[in-house]
């Protein structure tokens, strides 16, 4: 390389002066030149290698707002690919990821988020013939974070018919029909049949929270009363009921059954009747009575379901017990018993 600038200088002296300032000037701007290049490309390098490693994060089973979320900490980015789901529950979740968790990529790179859309749905369910309510369970489901796949119009048709109340009789669209996110259903459904006579089961003499059981069995109105024992009745037991046993009524009847205060209750218990007004509903809809224990245990004394109005459900539960009566799964009621201070 000397040698080769050697030359030239020799023969730069040996040229015009004037050509030689030319010269002079014209390599050193294109050795000028030649540096820029290669400093350039030094520094590509460098910044290439001067990346820093990071691993990526597990995102599956997130919600895709925060699975880009976690990436971005880690100064990585998401590619969306969408998938339909066996469930509805899982749309806007992640279920899959490229490159897999733990592995060590640059920074700046992309990791691919498998995010289901949910279920394949493209027809109406059949919903004619299904209690009201478990339909209604049912579409809650259908809701997620994107909005409600399915509304329900409201308030429902009622009709008498011989189906049981609360049975879907029509829906609107027809089932098969092709439905979209904003689809509206339109229910008739059954008030039930018009003057059926029911018979009146006998229950005199019988334990108070075994009558409880049969009303509740039966599935119609009932009532209950503590009245004062006389002599020759039972102690805990039905000692009067009405309308009389053996009668016919129709069956939106109340079945009242007055009870007597069993024998020898422990003085860290309560004996009573939990009396609650609830909202009237046009149909009969699930109420749950749970007696929540002062330990925290929990234990079901009551579920059937009611139209409304006042309910009346006997109980024998320690001091401090919580009752808390449920309507349609949402807890409405709640009340403490307590032993009377006179005892």
């Amino acid at each position: 390389m000397s040698a080769f600038f050697s030359r030239k200088r020799k023969h730069l002296q040996s040229t015009d002066p004037e050509k030689r300032v030319v010269r002079i000037i014209l390599f050193s701007a294109l050795g000028a030149v030649m540096l820029m290049i290669l400093i350039a490309s030094i520094t590509f390098v460098l910044t290439v290698k001067s990346k820093e490693l990071t691993m990526v994060p597990d995102t599956m089973g997130m919600e895709l707002e925060n699975a880009m979320l976690k990436l971005q900490d880690k100064a990585l980015y998401a590619r969306i690919q969408l998938r339909y789901s066996d469930s509805m529950k899982d749309r806007g979740v992640v279920l899959g990821q490229n490159p897999r968790p733990g592995t060590l990529v640059k920074a700046g790179a992309r990791v691919l988020l498998k995010v289901s859309k949910g279920v394949a749905i493209e027809k109406l369910d059949n919903y004619v013939g299904m209690d009201i309510t478990e339909v209604e369970n049912h579409l809650k489901t259908l809701t997620t974070s994107y909005g409600q796949l399915l509304t329900v119009k409201k308030p429902y048709d009622y009709i008498n018919s011989v189906k049981p109340a609360g049975t879907i009789l029509e829906q609107k669209p027809l089932p098969g029909s092709e439905i979209a996110a904003d689809t509206s259903l339109d229910f008739i459904i059954s008030k039930g049949p018009v003057g059926q006579l029911t018979p009146v089961r006998d229950l005199e003499n019988v334990s108070w929270n075994r009558a409880l059981d049969l009303v509740i069995l039966d599935g119609y109105p009932f009532s209950f009363t503590i009245v004062k024992k006389k002599r020759g009745e039972f102690a805990g037991a039905v000692v009067n009921q009405s309308p009389t046993a053996g009668s016919e009524v129709p069956s939106d009847t109340v079945r009242q059954l007055f009870i007597t205060t069993p024998a020898d209750i422990p003085k860290d218990q309560v004996f009573g009747v939990l009396q609650k007004e609830i909202p009237q509903y046009p149909v009969p809809v699930p109420i749950t009575v749970t007696a929540v224990l002062p330990a925290g245990d929990k234990k079901i004394i009551a579920d059937f379901k009611y139209t409304g109005g006042l309910i009346s459900i006997p109980y024998l539960e320690p001091d401090s017990t919580a009752l808390v009566i449920a309507i349609n799964g949402e807890d409405k009621i709640r009340e403490i018993v307590r032993v009377p201070a006179s005892e």
